[in-house]
């Protein structure tokens, strides 16, 4: 029976719930440890509850029903918050030169831009701002579909303060239309948002599932399907027969590194540890399998089992393939058959093969080493020229100011990775 609340509002009320729960539990072991005597530590559990029922009164009488962005701010402070209730310990994980990188995904970008510089003007830069409020739509559709590359255009650098705590969240956000998303999915014809969405993101308003596309567009849903599977068949070529069984670590490494490979920017102004810092730890192998669970129940269909490892090392997981052995050839055609016809032809491309199942059928009958030379060439050079274009997008959308800053934000990153200078 339908409950009437929205997602958000679900979300809201499923993290009260939780704060009250941990509360409880809390109160529960502090008397298994202490004795059910102990008068003032009752006082102060219920003291703790009556202040998270304050506290989410006035945070929900604070907030309009319209300010998405702020109800997200709070409710993912709130779950921070749970988590060191639980912990017992304060994560200090909060830095001012980190940008909070948002994705909005609109219909019709040129309506969307022509609003928005009228709401938010000092979001663009000063030749932007101008040029669309001169030429309006029509040269600015123009602009927009002429540009080359991944077509996502970039705010950096937007300050927002929480009305609450006065709690300044610094973000940047870009904008791509619908199609160019969804073709990058299913070709991956840029490997730039098809790339970030191979690795956990955080789904607005569903928060609660790292992998709900479907709550805004079916398109959209079975287009991330497509691509988490493409995306996990490239990662087992790349590492068969080699380091089978593959463990989980491995498996998801490959996968984050897909949109790394060949970029420019990993060479001057990135973090060099940024793929390792992707995997690693508990908190975010879990998140991965969240992500890929559906697409490895899947992969059973090849002959593949995702099953508990039985190595004593930090991965829970490993991922085992049982068929090989029977017609090794054909089974490699299978994995292929899920990476776009686009990568395939590509790679394959000084043998004027213009089938994409033929180019798959020379692919599987090469080695392992040359074919995964092949297509991790053809992916590098893919990454690297959307790369170049959308930096080259983002000069302009930035401008001088916003993009030296940016740059140099970037270059701290590397120099901190390097182990040059602090984290900061």
């Amino acid at each position: 029976m339908n409950s009437g609340h929205s997602r958000l509002q679900l979300e809201v009320l499923r993290l009260y719930r939780n704060f009250l729960r941990t509360v409880d539990l809390l109160q529960f072991k502090s008397k298994l440890e202490n004795g059910t005597s102990n008068v003032n530590n009752g006082s102060n559990f219920d003291q703790l509850k009556e202040f998270i029922r304050s506290e989410f009164r006035s945070q929900a009488s604070a907030y309009k029903k319209t300010d998405i962005f702020g109800i997200e701010a709070a409710l993912r402070r709130g779950q921070r918050r749970l988590e060191d209730i639980k912990s017992g310990t304060v994560k200090d994980r909060t830095s001012s030169n980190s940008l909070i990188d948002i994705i909005i995904i609109v219909r019709n970008p040129v309506e969307w831009h022509l609003k928005n510089i009228s709401e938010n003007p000092n979001h663009y830069n000063f030749l932007f701002r101008n040029y669309a409020k001169k030429y309006q739509s029509s040269s600015l559709e123009v602009f927009l579909s002429r540009i080359p590359g991944p077509k996502v255009y970039y705010n950096p650098f937007i300050e927002w303060s929480d009305p609450l705590d006065n709690t300044k969240l610094s973000f940047k956000y870009g904008v791509v239309s619908l199609d160019n998303l969804l073709t990058d999915l299913c070709d991956w014809s840029h490997l730039y948002l098809a790339g970030r969405l191979q690795k956990p993101v955080l789904w607005i308003p569903s928060g609660s599932d790292l992998s709900s596309p479907q709550v805004y567009d079916e398109k959209l849903c079975v287009s991330q399907n497509k691509n988490l599977l493409a995306s996990i068949s490239y990662s087992i070529l790349q590492n068969y027969p080699t380091n089978f069984p593959l463990n989980e670590y491995d498996l998801f490494y490959t996968i984050s590194s897909i949109s790394y490979t060949g970029d420019w920017r990993m060479i001057i102004g990135e973090d060099r540890q940024k793929v390792r810092r992707l995997v690693s730890g508990e908190s975010r192998l879990s998140e991965f399998r969240t992500l890929y669970n559906n697409t490895l129940n899947s992969l059973q269909l090849y002959g593949f089992s995702f099953k508990p490892s039985s190595k004593s090392n930090l991965c829970k997981n490993e991922l085992h393939w049982f068929k090989p052995c029977n017609n090794e050839s054909e089974n490699i055609f299978q994995l292929l058959k899920n990476i776009p016809d686009h990568i395939c032809l590509l790679s394959v491309q000084e043998t004027w093969n213009h089938n994409p199942n033929d180019a798959r059928t020379f692919l599987s009958n090469l080695s392992h080493t040359d074919r995964n030379k092949r297509l991790q060439n053809t992916l590098s050079n893919i990454v690297r020229k959307s790369s170049l274009y959308q930096t080259g997008l983002g000069l302009v959308s930035a401008g001088p100011k916003r993009s030296l800053r940016y740059a140099l934000a970037k270059l701290n990153k590397m120099f901190a990775s390097l182990g040059l200078i602090k984290w900061s």
